[in-house]
């Protein structure tokens, strides 16, 4: 095999050689047969001077100039119109001059070789090709190094004609299987594990502290440490309201007490879990299982440090159309949820499929379909849609008919009818690892049936198995089961709670509609409008409700956001206020700036948007939502949020008493509960104990700021709508103390299922009380 190095072209000196490879007819599809050596200079100028542009020539082992290699970055090429980016994408153009005399697999290894040194680039996840759709000679070469074609384009060229263009992507795992050469990781590196580790053991610290699992020895100048046996991990912190621990990364300082005296060692977020398990209530059962999901975090986050391609000012832009931004912002948050530490596990998922299926990588992916008899499968919807009206939606016509064609030819001469059976989106992953096996009976005995993949494109969502719909924004969310434990649960989907899932929906939805303050406040429902789930008999025989093997095949569609947007109106979830860029500035404070209001001013018509419409449901329905950010999306304008929608309601609404009235079939949702803990807990603790400091850490609003503005506008409320006043003072907003209930101990006492969905109130645990900010600043006027 011949061993390649590169240099990059220089300009005037390789013009010659350049005008020589190009302005040939064997180069035709480089558009310069008869270009000169001057213009041929001119145009490589140029391609030098674009941001990102490289041009590289291969050299053998004599040294002699071999082939011409560019790569390029296709966001910012004609490709950026023709196909859904993914970040670590890299163009690639390959050209081999003609040869006097041909060396047999020149062609081949020159281009293998291309590629590795494309995917040595920081951050390259996938190769990017759109050679001309003639050149079937470059295709067979393509598909040797493992491309694969995805459709036609059209990509505009510079003199104004049209290239008719195959579009081609080779995948890190493409290029293994094809050549079988070994690739190094793009993302994984000492310098970056490092951080990750630092990242980790930061928010460990924190929130074991936060959650009275540790107690740090305070050293003054906010510097504190923990230790056991020989091991000291010493840190700077800043404190605040509600116990909150804001660790610096940079300063967390691992040493081991050796010899006599303390020598430092590596901060490794692993093994310090490991040391204090005992302490952090990890049984030997379940410490290796976490110890996995955290290693998973540390990953994640080492790819995301390579693929943080914008910071939280540009992000704020809100650059193009309202679907990008709000993906483009979906797939750059660097953090999990806000109080979990091991966040991205996501067990299950191996190198391929983190690259095609983690949020963060913003892939997009076609869904597939099954077809499901109708003994085993039950489609469920609001009253003003049927299962044909909602495919209809979903579905182009070309795509329905090829999918019933699918369907036909799958049941010819088995004597079952197609119109026995309903249409299933699923995770393809799910297919692949779980359904193809798991359910093998099914599927051999045509309960099941596999139609392949959909046409439109979608991005999964930081919930992983929720997905957005690129390719036609307008259409539904699609969330489906996706058998991976993360974060203290399998993520599947149970068919029994879909079964009721609209219901609940058209329910809250009529609620909110007739409902006198709701209807006018600036908040709005994202209705999960239909769902469709299958049961398997024989494992529903073997298995409790809550056993995975009932959550393996159920879908459900939630409506889009887009359709209620205005002309300027953009979106975000709320989750990205907490998002911290490289340099420390948070999308929140990015949006506060943007907006040109004060900051307590901007807090304020967030709050009314979000906070006031919770408290109202408390007081007048001992309704409370599971409001945490990924279940809520912001509408903003010019930075300032007009507008909050809530989703993710048929799991995880509940009404608290029985003052409310329920349709019999959503009896479920009527539970047992502290209504006022759904603010303390899912709102303060576990949301505003983060914006607060951040705010502060600015320098835009000081923490004793925030919480006043918080009392305000509760204090507002309450002023406005005195026919709540009683009930609104009976929910003790003001008290001097809520109980601390501790989500890491959850996870860490059982990271397969952390709560019975069915009573979650009931499982929780707490640790002790935390004083009220809100009782700090000022009382209720009585």
């Amino acid at each position: 095999m011949t061993s390649y190095t590169f240099r990059p072209v220089s300009l005037p000196d390789d013009s010659a050689l350049l005008h020589s490879w190009i302005a040939t007819e064997h180069a035709s599809f480089w558009g310069m047969p008869n270009a000169t050596e001057k213009e041929i200079e001119a145009e490589y100028r140029t391609l030098l001077s674009t941001p990102g542009y490289e041009v590289l020539l291969g050299i053998d082992a004599s040294g002699d100039e071999k082939f011409l290699v560019e790569l390029y970055d296709p966001a910012a090429s004609p490709l950026a119109d023709a196909y859904n980016y993914v970040r670590g994408d890299r163009g690639l153009h390959f050209l081999a001059p003609e040869a006097a005399t041909p060396q047999p697999g020149f062609t081949l290894e020159a281009l293998a070789a291309a590629m590795v040194q494309a995917f040595a680039l920081p951050g390259t996840e996938r190769i990017i090709v759109e050679p001309d759709v003639r050149n079937k000679a470059i295709h067979a070469l393509n598909a040797r190094v493992g491309f694969r074609p995805v459709r036609p384009v059209e990509l505009p060229e510079a003199d104004g004609s049209i290239k008719q263009a195959l579009l081609s992507i080779c995948t890190r795992q493409d290029f293994e299987n094809a050549t079988g050469r070994r690739l190094e990781s793009s993302f994984l590196s000492p310098v970056r594990w490092d951080i990750a580790n630092r990242h980790v053991l930061a928010k460990a610290l924190g929130e074991f502290s936060h959650e009275r699992l540790l107690e740090p020895a305070e050293h003054g100048d906010s510097r504190y440490s923990v230790q056991k046996d020989a091991h000291r991990y010493s840190f700077s912190a800043q404190r605040y309201q509600l116990n909150h621990w804001m660790v610096s990364p940079k300063s967390v300082e691992h040493h081991v007490f050796v010899d006599g005296s303390w020598q430092p060692a590596d901060a490794d977020a692993i093994e310090f879990i490991t040391l204090f398990a005992e302490e952090l209530t990890l049984s030997p059962a379940q410490l290796p299982t976490y110890l996995e999901e955290l290693s998973s975090t540390l990953s994640s986050h080492c790819y995301k440090q390579v693929h943080a391609t914008h910071d939280s000012a540009q992000l704020a832009e809100f650059n193009g159309s309202a679907a990008q931004s709000f993906q483009l912002i979906e797939s750059s948050m660097t953090e999990g949820h806000p109080c979990f530490v091991a966040n991205n596990g996501r067990m299950g998922i191996g190198r391929t499929d983190y690259l095609k299926y983690a949020p963060e990588t913003g892939a997009a992916l076609h869904l597939g379909w099954a077809a499901a008899h109708k003994s085993r499968a039950q489609f469920d919807a609001i009253d003003s849609l049927d299962y044909e009206g909602l495919l209809a939606s979903e579905l182009y016509p070309a795509e329905r008919q090829r999918l019933d064609a699918v369907l036909e030819a799958a049941l010819f001469g088995t004597g079952l009818a197609a119109e026995d059976y309903l249409f299933i989106p699923v995770h393809p992953w799910q297919w692949e690892n779980r359904l193809s096996i798991t359910f093998a009976n099914d599927i051999a005995r045509k309960q099941l049936i596999w139609l392949g993949s959909g046409a439109d494109e979608y991005q999964a969502q930081q919930s992983i198995r929720t997905f957005f719909n690129l390719s036609n924004p307008r259409r539904h969310y699609v969330k489906t089961a996706m058998s991976i434990l993360n974060m203290g649960f399998m993520r599947g989907l149970s068919a029994e709670y879909m079964k009721v899932t609209p219901a609940i929906n058209q329910w809250l939805g009529e609620l909110f509609a007739k409902d006198p303050v709701l209807s006018t406040q600036p908040v709005a429902l994202l209705r999960e409008i239909a769902a469709v789930g299958y049961r398997n008999p024989q494992f529903e025989a073997a298995t409790a409700k809550s056993d995975p093997q009932r959550k393996m095949l159920a879908a459900l569609w939630r409506e889009s956001p887009i359709s209620l947007l205005g002309p300027d109106e953009k979106l975000a979830t709320m989750a990205s206020l907490l998002h911290v860029d490289a340099s420390g500035r948070s999308f929140a404070g990015a949006l506060v700036r943007r907006s040109g209001l004060a900051p307590a001013e901007w807090l304020s018509r967030y709050l009314d948007a979000y906070l006031i419409p919770l408290v109202h449901c408390l007081a007048a329905y001992d309704l409370v939502f599971m409001p945490h950010g990924e279940n809520v999306i912001m509408v903003l304008e010019n930075g300032v949020v007009k507008k909050v929608l809530l989703k993710d309601l048929g799991e995880e609404i509940a009404v608290l008493s029985d003052r409310v009235e329920l349709p019999e079939e959503i009896r479920r949702v009527r539970t047992g509960g502290d209504p006022v803990l759904s603010v303390f807990t899912d709102v303060f603790d576990s949301f505003f104990r983060f914006l607060a400091p951040l705010l502060d850490a600015e320098g835009l609003l000081s923490e004793a700021e925030f919480w006043k503005t918080v009392v305000d506008r509760l204090l507002d409320y309450r002023g406005q709508h005195p026919q709540f006043a009683d009930r609104f003072d009976e929910l003790g907003l003001f008290a001097q103390s809520f109980p601390l209930s501790c989500l890491n101990r959850l996870q860490l006492r059982n990271n397969q299922q952390m709560l019975d969905l069915a009573d979650q109130s009931g499982g929780l645990l707490y640790a002790g009380d935390l004083e009220n900010p809100l009782a700090t600043v000022a009382a209720p006027v009585s």
